[in-house]
């Protein structure tokens, strides 16, 4: 049976359907997820999965999963498959070890922390980009700017959240980078819908997969043990998370492994989605110059002084904007599963025990009838008097419900200095041969990279 609420209605039908066989030609999973719901509706069921599963793309329905009747839903068996590669960190623990985990995590993303030591190394590490790409505006060769926007985040990452020291930046980011080298093409080679949720146990078989996740696991561990070997994590000393998470396990039997996946957890949420919901500002930015004229007019109008000294993120409105349009758009989590505790009723329609329920931030973000004229860039929309009519449920880039993420604001702070830094000194323009394709790997990306040309602004 079809399933529409019509654009407008904002009300969430009461049926879903079934989509037919999949076409065996090739296509992405975001587009498989979208057609599905402009074809069949708010709730409908995904097809190919051994247990029922279903798209639920209403905010209403989001809200029901994630807030009113959280505890029904677990993170289920695709979280499984991505703990074979993360482990058992905050990202796919549950019930009273995740609470435990989110407790010690807790207290290194208070806002006092990003107003003041995270804040100076953001600054530091993104002056570090602004000198980086003078010699690029010079020469005019073009960048991938994904990965200077994974060095970015890496750096800030290991610096503020992890402790590491700069004069050890480089080695530690060579030997992740060599890991991460030989994971990707196990995370890149299944463009179906099926992927990653279906096919992980048979990536997860492969020698060479296993071999990079051992090696992998064996240089965080080095990176814990040698924290905890300088005295970080004594009673009353934290300066960072994994002081915090040290000091939280204590000299616990057994808990090593448990502080190893927490880091790495942390290591792929603070470096991999903010680095991709950059490089996805400065494509759009540079697609919609008219945008980044308004961006860099603000950054002039309020920023005074030099680029590098702090930014004052309370006067830039305008930036904030654009990063959430951006998070809109391009959200890094993509797709968010859960699994059914129990028989349930999401809006009038009856999900039975076991059932999987996906949640797609791309997908909802671009309902017609919460989001006029969706597929368009308009960072205008985060305006104080849009957000407080918009439907609670209807942007959830972080997620939403007590499972939303812990390092939300530590993310968005990341972005708005970024962009505030470097916008007011460089303008990037994309190559009109290098055409821009997304890509749903363990995150939402530009496939190959986003190779742009960088000019110093007049």
């Amino acid at each position: 049976m079809k399933v529409r609420s019509g654009p407008g209605t904002g009300s969430l039908s009461r049926r879903a359907s079934v989509l037919g066989p999949m076409q065996s030609q090739p296509y992405s999973v975001l587009d498989e997820l979208t057609a599905l719901h402009e074809r069949r509706g708010d709730i409908a069921r995904v097809p190919g999965y051994c247990l029922p599963t279903f798209l639920v793309s209403h905010p209403d329905g989001i809200r029901h999963v994630l807030r009113d009747n959280a505890g029904n839903y677990r993170k289920g068996a695709f979280f499984r498959r991505i703990a074979l590669l993360q482990g058992q960190g905050l990202l796919t623990t549950e019930g009273e070890e995740w609470q435990r985990q989110r407790r010690a995590a807790q207290p290194a993303f208070g806002r006092d922390s990003h107003d003041s030591a995270y804040g100076l190394v953001m600054m530091e590490e993104v002056r570090g980009i602004l000198a980086g790409w003078q010699g690029a505006a010079r020469s005019r060769k073009s960048i991938n700017v994904v990965a200077w926007m994974h060095r970015l985040t890496f750096r800030v990452t290991a610096r503020a959240l992890l402790g590491v020291r700069p004069e050890d930046l480089d080695g530690l980011g060579r030997q992740l980078q060599d890991v991460g080298g030989r994971l990707r093409p196990f995370l890149a080679s299944h463009k179906s819908a099926t992927w990653p949720l279906l096919r992980w146990p048979e990536v997860g078989m492969h020698r060479r997969f296993r071999c990079a996740i051992t090696d992998y696991h064996a240089i965080v561990q080095r990176l814990i043990d040698e924290r905890n070997a300088s005295g970080g994590g004594e009673p009353g000393q934290a300066s960072n998370l994994l002081d915090l998470l040290l000091a939280a396990h204590g000299k616990k039997k057994g808990r090593a492994r448990d502080l190893r996946d927490q880091v790495i957890a942390f290591i792929g949420a603070g470096v991999e989605t903010t680095a991709q919901a950059l490089s996805w500002a400065w494509y759009l930015l540079a697609s919609h110059p008219c945008c980044g004229d308004r961006l860099r007019a603000e950054l002039d109008a309020e920023l005074c002084g030099s680029a590098s000294e702090v930014v004052d993120l309370s006067r830039l409105s305008y930036t904030r904007m654009v990063v959430d349009e951006v998070l809109r758009l391009y959200p890094p989590a993509a797709v968010i599963p859960r699994q059914a505790n129990a028989a349930d009723n999401i809006g009038g329609f009856k999900v039975r025990r076991n059932a999987n329920i996906l949640i797609s931030p791309y997908v909802t973000h671009r309902r017609s009838d919460f989001w006029p004229e969706p597929d368009q860039f308009r960072p205008e929309r985060f305006t104080l008097g849009e957000e407080t009519r918009r439907h609670g449920f209807s942007y959830l880039p972080f997620g939403a419900g007590p499972r939303s993420c812990v390092g939300r604001q530590f993310a968005l702070t990341e972005m708005q200095l970024a962009l505030a830094v470097l916008a007011r000194r460089y303008t990037l323009r994309l190559l009109p041969d290098r055409p821009v394709v997304a890509e749903m790997t363990t995150t939402l990306g530009p496939s190959g990279g986003l190779w742009m040309t960088v000019h110093e602004r007049g």
